[in-house]
């Protein structure tokens, strides 16, 4: 089975409307990231809670309460798109920025057991937010053009804001942190910088929504009820078993980096190495996008997305054998692996995209929200399975001790072999895995637009 040809006829958007549009990413991002980074270290190393409590204190309101609002918002968003334009779900969602991001990390000084009941609540109504603007906002991404050639252009973009989003997540946050003295008020201070930067991006998006033509055709709305026939859409399951294995790595990777640092690479100041090293990674991921774009056009997107994610995972271990390379080293790999992020980050949502565009085509039916809402739970649970679930179990089992952390002491051999297990070893595996079901299950036909996909 392949993808049916789309109308080629491009949107007649401008540049300056999408690049308003994909700033909306930024938010997207800050939410995502800045969490899986700092939220788990924040736990362990200022708090002083047990990794494995900490991690799964994070993982079970982000994962049950993510499920049910992304998919009840991706379905209610297709039900109401003709009352209720998706453009308005982030305007909510900015307004509820702020309070959302600072949650999480304004733990009180109590007892560990209302420190975990105090992040369980925070986080479930973060994960609230989240999905508010997220699931909408992809959603309208995939609906704003007919021509598949022209879709992967505005994941360009919107990759190419994922840079700018990692460089303030990433790069920005930890630094600023680490400049206020990475106590509890640094952390707060950050938290509510990020959040006021959230809100102002998604109502830049907001307000150029307002000029993206909303789709004419009257398809029949995805109910609730409908969820497992989206499964039966081969290409989409295809996609979302590759996004499982992808996320739960990247997971993984993001909480486990700062550990990496301040244990296997033995930096004094491993925030701040962060930020430095964040920062070239953004540059590397917005000036990546629009080259690995020109690359699909050439190549095919199935092989694009291959060498990329490949190339991730292959300088991902890499790296973790090489923990006491000198920093300009260090920022080398940073770059190269944030180059082939871009690739196989702006690819997969192209492909996500034909596959909403397809299945309105042959089924008549408005999928993009529901299966925008899946994606986002994939997503979004995968990096909370990863990131907290995994990588606190991983620390634990090889023994590292948050009281020990607390304290400033010493942590042993095991427990810096587990920092090296979890930012390496582990994520790197799972990208190649990756890699290895598109390049297995996804066959693509090369045509002058870009290439129509079968999947066998």
């Amino acid at each position: 089975m392949s993808f049916t040809d789309q109308a080629h006829g491009t949107s007649g958007l401008t540049r300056p409307t999408k690049a308003g549009f994909a700033l909306g990413q930024v938010a997207g991002q800050l939410f995502r990231d800045a969490p899986s980074l700092l939220l788990l270290f924040y736990l362990t190393n200022v708090m002083g809670i047990a990794p494995a409590i900490a991690g799964a204190a994070i993982f079970v309101p982000k994962v049950f309460f993510g499920v049910i609002f992304d998919l009840s918002i991706g379905v209610t968003s297709d039900r109401m798109a003709a009352r209720m334009p998706r453009r308005r779900w982030l305007l909510i969602g900015a307004l509820a920025a702020p309070f959302a991001m600072l949650g999480p990390f304004a733990v009180p000084e109590a007892t560990t057991t209302i420190q975990v009941a105090w992040v369980f609540v925070t986080f479930s109504a973060y994960m609230a937010v989240y999905s508010t603007f997220s699931v909408p906002y992809l959603a309208q991404f995939a609906e704003m053009s007919s021509d598949p050639v022209e879709r992967t252009e505005l994941m360009g973009w919107k990759h190419g804001f994922t840079g700018l989003g990692v460089l303030l997540s990433s790069s920005f946050a930890p630094m600023l942190v680490n400049s206020l003295g990475m106590d509890r008020r640094a952390h707060l201070i950050t938290m509510v910088v990020l959040g006021l930067i959230s809100m102002s991006c998604l109502l830049v998006a907001w307000r150029f929504a307002g000029r993206i033509r909303q789709p004419a055709s009257a398809a029949k709305m995805f109910a609730l009820k409908d969820l497992p026939r989206a499964f039966a859409d081969r290409r989409f399951a295809i996609l979302c078993l590759s996004a499982v294995v992808m996320t739960v790595g990247a997971g993984i990777s993001y909480a486990g980096f700062p550990f990496f640092v301040k244990y296997a690479m033995a930096r004094p100041e491993p925030l701040h190495d962060i930020g430095v090293m964040s920062a070239i990674m953004a540059v590397a991921v917005m000036a990546g996008s629009p080259l690995w774009v020109m690359v699909a056009r050439r190549i095919g997107k199935k092989r694009t997305y291959v060498i990329a994610a490949s190339g991730h995972g292959l300088v991902t271990l890499l790296w973790g054998q090489m923990a006491d390379v000198p920093m300009p080293v260090a920022w080398v790999l940073a770059a190269v692996m944030a180059a082939c992020n871009a690739g196989w980050g702006t690819i997969v949502l192209s492909l996500l995209s034909d596959c909403i565009a397809h299945a309105r085509d042959e089924h008549g039916e408005n999928r993009a929200g529901t299966y925008s809402a899946i994606w986002s739970v994939i997503e979004k649970a995968g990096i909370a399975f990863g990131g907290t679930l995994v990588v606190g179990a991983l620390l634990s089992a090889w023994g590292f001790d948050a009281a020990a952390a607390r304290a400033g002491v010493a942590q042993s051999a095991e427990a810096i072999a587990g920092t090296i297990m979890a930012y390496s070893v582990v994520p790197g595996v799972t990208k190649l895995i990756a890699a290895f079901i598109i390049w297995r299950f996804v066959h693509e036909k090369p045509v002058s637009t870009g290439g129509t996909l079968a999947h066998a």
